[in-house]
């Protein structure tokens, strides 16, 4: 094992895509070392947006050390066991842990097959469920750490059409919001966010919001009327992780703009 790094340590699944880039970067200014997941699959949940190649000299030139990890399957429990077993190898700590979860399926649900089933169980939930078991030992050790699980607003907002994407994503919520309280007297806090209506090149594209009349049309359903940028989820979120408020867990943000309020 390394010898025990002087800065806390965050680990960041997805971290090439999705909010992943611009969180990696604001908690490298708040003074932690990384442990960056990410992957070479381009037809990925969340889609890839920036390179390890484009962003570790960055974080680095911040004053991060980072680890990159790539192509471990996260929805199996080998995979996260491996994942937060290379970052405890290399920094000799983990403080805080990011875990970027799901896929979108959507349609009626009497069309959904079992094959559909299988898939959103996976992503949805055994992703949660493998990432939280791996990443909470270490912290209870320790006394300390932050964990969060992003999920969706849709797991608070029933919709047609979502019946499998939003009742797996409420079960998350449920799991995380629970084992946030079950691990509280032990100084390790749990807590998900929720998230819709993003301004990202995966939401961009499936929700056909590259045509100015159908953003337009889009925004008209957020109450803010407008999209939220991933700076803002970074903002939010890294406050979450980097034990500067230690007093939040066992909850369910909803970041969507107040949609899902």
């Amino acid at each position: 094992m390394a010898d025990m790094s002087s800065r806390p340590v965050a680990l960041i699944t997805m971290a090439t895509g999705y909010v992943g880039p611009e969180l990696a970067r604001t908690m490298a200014t708040r003074g932690f070392d990384l442990v960056l997941h990410g992957t070479a699959d381009t037809g990925s949940m969340v889609g890839i947006d920036v390179s390890f190649a484009d962003q570790v000299p960055a974080l680095e030139a911040l004053g991060a050390s980072v680890l990159t990890v790539t192509d471990i399957d996260l929805t199996t429990r080998e995979g996260n066991d491996d994942l937060v077993a290379k970052g405890l190898e290399h920094f000799g700590r983990l403080d805080s842990a990011c875990y970027v979860t799901g896929q979108i399926i959507t349609g009626k649900f009497l069309d959904m097959t079992d094959d559909h089933w299988e898939r959103v169980k996976r992503y949805n939930l055994d992703m949660v469920f493998h990432g939280l078991q791996a990443a909470l030992p270490p912290m209870v050790e320790a006394g300390s750490g932050q964990i969060v699980v992003f999920t969706s607003a849709t797991g608070g907002r029933p919709e047609p059409m979502v019946s499998l994407y939003g009742g797996t994503r409420a079960g998350a919520n449920g799991i995380v919001r629970a084992v946030g309280l079950e691990h509280a007297k032990k100084g390790v806090q749990v807590n998900a966010i929720g998230t819709n209506y993003m301004d990202f090149p995966g939401f961009i594209q499936a929700s056909g919001a590259n045509n100015p009349e159908r953003r337009a049309q889009i925004e008209a359903q957020v109450p803010m009327r407008r999209l939220g940028t991933m700076e803002e989820l970074a903002i939010v979120t890294a406050n979450l992780l980097d034990g500067s408020n230690r007093f939040q867990t066992g909850q369910f943000f909803d970041f969507s703009g107040g949609w899902g309020a």
